[in-house]
């Protein structure tokens, strides 16, 4: 009978729309608890960073959120199945994103208004979290030259805007601000974000 009740409320929680449609950023909390699992193993010991590079904004806060979307929508009679197994990595996930003392938020922007603007969002929100959050790096500055040509003078006038923006903003401007070139190669393979990561963290 027990059986019976539970095959009807599986049936009114319309878990077939879930799956066809998953929430944003349930494929990255995914891969993720897949990292946590990767962490519990010995044989991942000898790392000492790990870089998650995170979705769109939207996408990594409810990534924050996860379990309790999970419970929200599946609730207590999928205990003993996967999707609770999910839940409980992605409670980890949620924990270790908090611990100051292993994690660090990093916010990557591009000098633009409106990348800006979405960047303060984002750390607001990561507040309300208590993500904790130390740099922001903004990526494709042009770098200096002697002479501009027209587009580039109005684009440097809109970077220089973009920057003065966070500046004075209240959720960026006590951030580390790092600045990266827009430089004229795709930054692929290890000696390349060597070559960028020696301009970044100097």
């Amino acid at each position: 009978m027990s059986c019976i009740r539970s095959l009807t409320k599986l049936g009114e929680l319309k878990l077939g729309e879930l799956l066809d449609t998953p929430p944003p950023g349930l494929d990255e909390a995914i891969a993720i608890s897949k990292v946590m699992q990767f962490l519990e193993s010995q044989e991942y010991s000898m790392f000492t960073r790990i870089v998650f590079d995170t979705a769109p904004t939207g996408h990594t806060l409810r990534l924050l959120s996860l379990p309790d979307f999970l419970d929200a929508s599946i609730g207590k009679i999928l205990k003993a199945d996967k999707l609770e197994r999910l839940r409980e990595r992605m409670i980890k996930v949620r924990e270790l994103f908090r611990d100051t003392d292993s994690t660090e938020f990093v916010i990557v922007t591009i000098p633009t208004v409106m990348a800006v603007s979405e960047s303060s969002r984002l750390r607001a929100s990561l507040q309300k979290e208590n993500v904790p959050v130390k740099r922001l790096i903004v990526n494709q500055i042009l770098p200096p030259s002697a002479s501009d040509c027209k587009f580039c003078a109005m684009k440097r006038k809109d970077q220089m805007r973009a920057l003065d923006m966070i500046q004075s903003d209240p959720e960026l401007s006590s951030l580390t601000l790092i600045k990266a070139p827009l430089v004229d190669v795709e930054i692929r393979g290890v000696p390349a974000l060597r070559f960028l990561g020696d301009i970044i963290w100097k």
